[in-house]
């Protein structure tokens, strides 16, 4: 075998090589993009759920506050409930306007790093402010809630006794809460798995980025 020979066989195992290299890269990629389209698509779904819970939790608020159900006779002892209808409120509107911009996304193998950083960043916009409501929010049914019931406990008992009263059900609450916090109950799971799929498909083009240099 001649010189001119090695070298078209090398030639052509060059070829090859660059050809196998870009089929296991749109494997790959294609794995990515219909990983992140299934995950996508049970985000959505999992919007419509949390939507329609918080529409009767804001409907079972406003109910007890036109209603009364727990016979209150201060002004003071509906702020509770009315911060809660309030919380709501912002956490329903946020998820429906989550929702109606993640409809406008559609992943393709094309455009999936693209597709990714949009829904990336649809996650990202509100979270500082939700972070502040839900903060609020728990606050209000840890503390204030079953405080809402303590002008009662004193006609009844005495302030000091009323009080100590109030704090087993706030003990409960906050035990429960610091409980749902070290089990991840307040992480927003889905930004950082299509994170986790962004990166994912940075490395792979790096690494191919990598390989035609060389």
């Amino acid at each position: 075998m001649n010189l001119d020979e090695i070298k078209s066989v090398w030639k052509e195992y060059d070829l090859r090589l660059q050809m196998t290299q870009k089929i296991n890269e749109k494997i790959i990629v294609s794995m990515i993009a219909e990983r992140s389209t299934s995950r996508f698509v049970k985000a959505r779904r999992n919007y419509i759920a949390g939507m329609t819970w918080m529409v009767i939790c804001l409907l079972l608020g406003c109910a007890v506050l036109l209603g009364n159900p727990f016979d209150y006779y201060l002004t003071a002892q509906y702020i509770p409930i009315a911060i809660y209808c309030f919380c709501i409120a912002i956490f329903t509107g946020a998820m429906a306007h989550t929702y109606i911009c993640l409809k406008k996304i559609s992943i393709s193998h094309n455009t999936l790093d693209i597709s990714l950083k949009k829904i990336i960043g649809i996650y990202e916009k509100p979270k500082k402010f939700l972070k502040y409501a839900l903060i609020v929010f728990l606050f209000t049914q840890v503390f204030l809630f079953p405080l809402s019931f303590l002008p009662k406990g004193i006609e009844k008992f005495g302030l000091w006794l009323a009080l100590s009263e109030r704090l087993i059900p706030i003990s409960i609450s906050f035990l429960m809460l610091y409980t749902a916090n070290k089990l991840g109950a307040f992480k927003e799971r889905n930004a950082e798995n299509f994170k986790a799929d962004l990166n994912e498909l940075n490395e792979l083009r790096a690494v191919a980025a990598e390989l035609k240099e060389n």
